[in-house]
């Protein structure tokens, strides 16, 4: 074979192999690319779809939060209505003035008790109090029972002999008074006793002292302690020992519960 033909054909041979191997490297490339693309497009969605479920997650975490508060607030909204309707759904107040209940007497601790000038002072008072604005105690007049400095003595007269079981002492809502003050009217420690004497000082029965929180509520129900054996009560004594910083001491209403003889 010639010399000229041999380099030819290795020309040949070698622009034929550079020819297979651009079109072998172009369909490659192609078909690499092609195939990156899909897979993008399939990871694409997945992608999309974490993104979504996220987005979803956030979605119901908020919505939650928002029904936890709703929740919070429509409590807080039944345990009001219930307070306000207290002589509905409340226990039986056997002191309500619409059973035949009556305030006896209230009467102030004077700071200056023992001066003459002093107990005049309160005697003529004690005459010429509105017996029906006293009444309000006991019942839902809208207005207290105001009685001069921090403490004082309140008798009630039951509608019958009850054994007693707890009492409640309800003041205005905070809610309600024309702006903010630091100091309030309202009860604060206080003792309750028992008697069937009307005449007696309403010392016999001891069921307790305790402390009317109206930082925290409006209407508060304590129970009493008691042993067994206990008899039923006709009259009982109210001892405030102190309020809640005011000049004065204002008691909108004073419920007693218990089980009738």
């Amino acid at each position: 074979m010639p010399e000229t033909y041999q380099k030819n054909l290795a020309v040949y041979i070698l622009c034929s192999l550079l020819v297979c191997f651009i079109v072998f490297r172009v369909y490659f490339s192609e078909n690499y690319e092609q195939s990156h693309d899909r897979i993008a497009v399939i990871e694409k969605p997945e992608q999309n779809k974490d993104i979504e479920l996220h987005k979803i997650d956030d979605t119901n975490s908020e919505t939650n939060v928002q029904c936890f508060k709703e929740m919070v607030v429509l409590q807080e909204r039944i345990s009001l209505l219930e307070q306000l309707n207290f002589d509905k759904l409340g226990p039986t107040d056997y002191a309500a003035r619409i059973f035949g209940g009556e305030v006896v007497s209230a009467d102030a601790t004077s700071r200056h008790q023992s001066s003459i000038f002093s107990r005049m002072r309160n005697m003529i008072s004690y005459i010429y109090d509105d017996y029906h604005q006293l009444q309000c105690i006991i019942q839902d007049c809208g207005t207290c029972y105001a009685l001069e400095g921090s403490s004082g003595t309140i008798v009630l007269k039951l509608m019958k002999n009850v054994y007693l079981k707890a009492i409640t002492i309800e003041h205005i809502p905070k809610s309600s008074l024309p702006g903010k003050v630091d100091v309030y009217s309202a009860i604060k420690e206080f003792s309750v006793w028992g008697t069937n004497r009307p005449s007696n000082t309403g010392k016999d029965i001891y069921f307790g002292t305790f402390t009317f929180d109206y930082a925290t509520t409006f209407l508060e129900t304590f129970e009493f302690d008691l042993e067994h054996g206990m008899p039923s009560i006709r009259f009982v004594r109210i001892d405030i020992h102190s309020n809640h910083g005011e000049m004065f001491t204002c008691i909108y209403r004073i419920r007693i519960h218990g089980t009738p003889e």
